[in-house]
């Protein structure tokens, strides 16, 4: 398996819903998850007969991708791990718990320097500190339908200079590696989220090796804690085998079905809770892909895979 890095540097503002079931439009978060952006891809090329063989690539473990995690600069950000820690003198100091609480992800050259300031009393949370963009609220009125119009809001996020967000793709033979490139490209076009037709979610992409330190964290299968890079969901038959010994998030994952052949009206999907990025367990699973439909006219997936670093503490 070969492993390539995608950054995806956005020319419009972004609107990427939290899922967590209430009212998604006012409210957005920064990074985009590995099963939307999964989703995402199968509908930029469903238009060309080609989905059937994105769906096997996926469930075959051919393409595998992270989460759309952020980078600045040349510095690329991994999730915080999940991991508790026990410190009686940390777990004393409600600043420091506030501080920590409030870091979302962690630089990679720092990555070995926090794990390790973990076991200590007072971890240094000074390089820790990032500031990627702003998400800000945007007032508009709807008018079709609406006797008076109604106003609503849309959040939208705005990276700042230098940041964008990054995934990983790794990938079996050159074929599977153009094939997601040229899609990827698409989709970047055509937009990504909320508000696509005001032209929001568009970015260009450029692609790099992934650096040899991640590189040999993506292949640490043997370390303590195996740390999801993306959403995922083991079957049902392992899930229990799966959570134990380790530490982990849920994230609902719901949203909207965009195919007209579906069925008449726009449909949501089935929710799914699924394990979050960050999740540190005690081994790797392959993951599934959940079927999502709900008496419509075609399968509607939902990919339950992603990419994991070792993690040693």
């Amino acid at each position: 398996m070969d492993y390539l890095l995608y950054r995806l540097r956005f020319s419009t503002a972004l609107h990427i819903g939290k899922g967590s079931g209430g009212a998604s439009l006012d409210d957005g978060q920064m990074n985009i998850h590995a099963d939307t952006l999964f989703s995402a891809l199968c509908c930029e090329c469903a238009p060309g007969n080609n989905l059937t063989e994105l769906v096997n690539y996926f469930n075959e473990g051919i393409m595998t991708i992270s989460d759309a995690l952020p980078f600045a600069g040349e510095e690329i950000f991994l999730p915080k791990p999940v991991l508790f820690i026990g410190h009686k003198k940390r777990e004393g100091d409600a600043g420091l718990k506030k501080r920590l609480k409030a870091i979302e992800y962690i630089p990679l050259s720092l990555f070995n320097e926090y794990l390790q300031g973990l076991q200590k009393a007072m971890p240094n949370l000074e390089n820790l500190q990032y500031t990627f963009g702003q998400l800000t609220t945007i007032s508009r009125v709807a008018i079709k339908g609406n006797s008076p119009p109604l106003p609503y809001h849309v959040a939208a996020w705005n990276f700042a200079p230098g940041c964008g967000l990054y995934l990983i793709l790794r990938y079996e033979g050159i074929n599977a590696r153009e094939r997601f490139t040229n899609l990827l490209a698409r989709l970047g076009i055509s937009g990504i989220g909320g508000k696509q037709s005001s032209g929001w979610g568009k970015f260009e992409i450029n692609t790099s090796p992934v650096p040899a330190e991640l590189l040999k964290l993506l292949e640490d299968d043997q370390a303590r804690y195996q740390m999801l890079l993306g959403t995922a969901l083991p079957e049902d038959e392992e899930l229990e085998r799966i959570l134990e010994n380790g530490w982990h998030t849920l994230v609902r994952r719901g949203g909207f079905i965009r195919s007209a052949a579906y069925a008449p009206g726009q449909m949501k999907k089935r929710s799914l809770y699924m394990l979050g990025p960050g999740s540190c367990l005690a081994e790797r699973f392959p993951g599934g892909m959940y079927d999502l439909s709900d008496h419509g006219a075609h399968p509607v997936w939902r990919c339950g895979k992603s990419l994991f670093v070792g993690v040693n503490v």
